[in-house]
């Protein structure tokens, strides 16, 4: 039997009914005791009224009457100064933003109105004209009203298409002016840090509108400190997730209505298309460690993107997804996915690898990982019903591969033993504190000794080229290679120069060979050697001997330079590949001649030598 990693609470009442959407969840610290609580815009059902609902645990609190229905709710803190102040909270509702500060309305953001289309607005006159009050009329003017594209048509425009005949003709008689500006829709919200990375650093609230614009609020002031364009061709937003810090580099990923995913970043007017999928997006999130973007569509897949918009991974999932979250678990150091499935079962995943599997009786509508109350990972579930669900990770869960009921997917990589990390002991501590305390010297230290290993090559890098020191040609003779071989024990050896040409296609002709010797240590017999014409795919072995040449007085040490490496450049002889018609060599190849055999030196030079000793 499997052991479950969550701890399922009994919701204490059975009359709450939520009817919520999943960017209408927030966890906030509403009184600052590190308590945090439940925000739920709820729409209500029948002719309830919309409400905030703001829930201790399991039982709700209050609630707060709104004037429209939420479109998403978020709590952010405006100020770092000390006592810190309670967050404000923020809601979307059609085209105004209501803040409220310790529950009671703050302030309202209105979205900038825009123009009327120019052929809608002439419509609209015709429309007010009480000549064209007929059913015949109407009917065309209706018609073009309907040839424009939904996303142009005002509210008002489209309020209208929805009445009937007569509903039309006292709509008109009632309206007496025609507005020349209509309002802007909120599509979606989201918060932003702006200097801190700290849970109680100061947010920005991140605004994405009907007509694609992408508004970025002073924290302070609630006035745009950023505008910018989703997209060059008209995109909606649908979700948005900010990553990073406005005042030093930040992403916000937009998944759009369009089939697509579209990127924006700071100091964009603009922003571009990451990538499109084949299905409509029901949800996607963004990994805040690597800005991986995990994405689930219709089409019953889960993928994983990177931050540059390439696909890394997809699984097909065994039926239609209906949410996705992020579960960061920070005491374990990973971050799973969570993807809620039209069968009521509920999947954590790690990559590829699913970890866990939960069932909920009922479909998820709505779901949410964070801290609730004082419990730091604790699931928060909306069914489909209304019914308010809270699951509690256990402290002694674990989701590694071999825990119970992790379905891994085979992975080479996931197959490997994890490394065994020491402990720290005393000499790494006080070598960490020494390396603290010394910062600036040791970085000032590696830049130097960086720049003469820069310094170093690049001198060596100038001497081969002016030597022409290397074994491998560029340029039309780069398919020509040049190596040697050396035979015999002395004092009278056999080099064989090796030229190959590994190119399929041409021929080389016009070469030479060239040996350059310390003439008072070797002798060669043919220093210059033409090289026959060498084909295609073809190979030449070109020898010649060369004798070492001995003083009348022989130091014994010379016979053991193999030995002690102390026969210098003396003991080089330097290969030089030439072609006509160019001034510099055109290959080269250094030969470390090997010591003479002591039994091979006549019998009068070793005399000699015994002499000298």
């Amino acid at each position: 039997m499997t052991m479950s990693r969550w701890l399922d609470v009994e919701v204490g009442t059975d009359d709450i009914h939520l009817n919520s959407l999943p960017s209408n969840l927030a966890l906030v610290d509403l009184h600052n005791d590190n308590e945090y609580k439940l925000l739920v815009g709820d729409f209500g059902r029948g002719e309830e009224m919309p409400k905030l609902k703001i829930f201790r645990g399991t039982m709700q609190m209050s609630d707060l009457v709104l004037p429209d229905l939420p479109l998403g709710v978020v709590g952010f803190y405006t100020s770092e100064t000390m006592p810190r102040q309670c967050p404000v909270i923020a809601i979307a509702m059609s085209s105004c933003v209501y803040i409220y500060r310790n529950m009671k309305l703050f302030y309202k953001y209105y979205l900038p109105s825009v123009e009327h289309n120019t052929c809608e607005l002439e419509i609209w006159k015709q429309l007010m004209d009480p000549i064209n009050h007929n059913e015949e009329s109407l009917r065309g003017l209706t018609a073009s009203l309907q040839a424009i594209p939904q996303k142009v048509l005002s509210n008002q425009s489209q309020n209208f298409l929805n009445l009937d005949f007569e509903q039309r003709i006292e709509y008109l008689e009632q309206l007496k002016v025609l507005p020349d500006r209509k309002n802007v829709e909120i599509v979606c919200i989201t918060t932003m840090k702006i200097n801190s990375v700290n849970k109680h650093g100061v947010s920005c609230l991140v605004v994405g509108s009907e007509e694609g614009d992408i508004i970025i609020l002073d924290p302070t002031t609630f006035t745009p400190m950023s505008l910018a364009k989703l997209s060059a061709v008209k995109k909606t937003p649908y979700q948005m997730v900010a990553t990073g810090l406005y005042n030093v580099d930040y992403r916000v990923t937009v998944a759009t209505r369009e089939k697509s995913v579209c990127l924006l970043k700071r100091d964009w007017k603009e922003g571009q298309l990451l990538f499109n999928t084949d299905e409509h997006i029901v949800a996607i999130e963004v990994s805040p460690i690597d800005n991986n973007v995990y994405v689930i569509c219709c089409d019953n897949t889960l993928s994983c993107y990177s931050k540059k918009g390439k696909k890394q991974w997809s699984l097909t999932l065994e039926h239609r997804p209906v949410a996705l979250t992020l579960v960061p678990i920070m005491h374990l150091g990973t971050t799973l996915i969570a993807v809620a499935l039209a069968s009521g079962h509920l999947h954590l995943y790690d990559g590829k690898s699913r970890r866990d599997t939960m069932f909920i009786k009922d479909v998820v509508s709505v779901m949410k990982f964070g801290q609730l109350g004082k419990e730091e990972n604790v699931f928060v579930i909306i069914t489909t019903n209304g019914n308010l669900m809270l699951k509690i990770l256990k402290r002694t869960a674990d989701f590694n591969a071999d825990a119970a009921s992790a379905d891994v997917i085979p992975d080479p990589l996931s197959s490997e033993k994890p490394w065994l990390i020491p402990k720290r002991s005393k000499l790494f501590l006080e070598q960490s504190a020494r390396e603290r305390e010394n910062s600036i010297a040791m970085h000032e230290t590696f830049q130097h000794e960086l720049n003469r290993l820069r310094l170093l090559a690049a001198k060596t890098l100038l001497e081969v080229h002016v030597k022409s020191d290397n074994s491998i040609a560029v340029g039309a003779l780069e398919p020509i290679r040049l190596t040697a071989e050396v035979e015999g024990l002395g004092p009278v050896f056999r080099v064989t120069i090796i030229i190959e040409n590994r190119s399929s296609t041409s021929a080389a002709a016009g070469l030479a060979l060239l040996f350059h010797v310390h003439t008072n240590n070797y002798k060669v017999y043919k220093p210059y050697l033409k090289v026959p014409l060498l084909g295609p795919n073809s190979q030449l072995r070109l020898p010649t001997k060369v004798e070492e040449i001995f003083d009348e007085n022989i130091n014994p040490e010379i016979f053991l330079r193999g030995v002690t490496g102390q026969g210098g450049e003396g003991s080089l002889v330097k290969i030089l590949l030439l072609k006509e018609g160019q001034r510099s060599p055109v290959l080269a190849a250094t030969v470390q001649m090997p010591p003479t055999d002591p039994m091979m030196i006549p019998y009068d030079d070793m005399q000699t030598a015994t002499a000298f000793q």
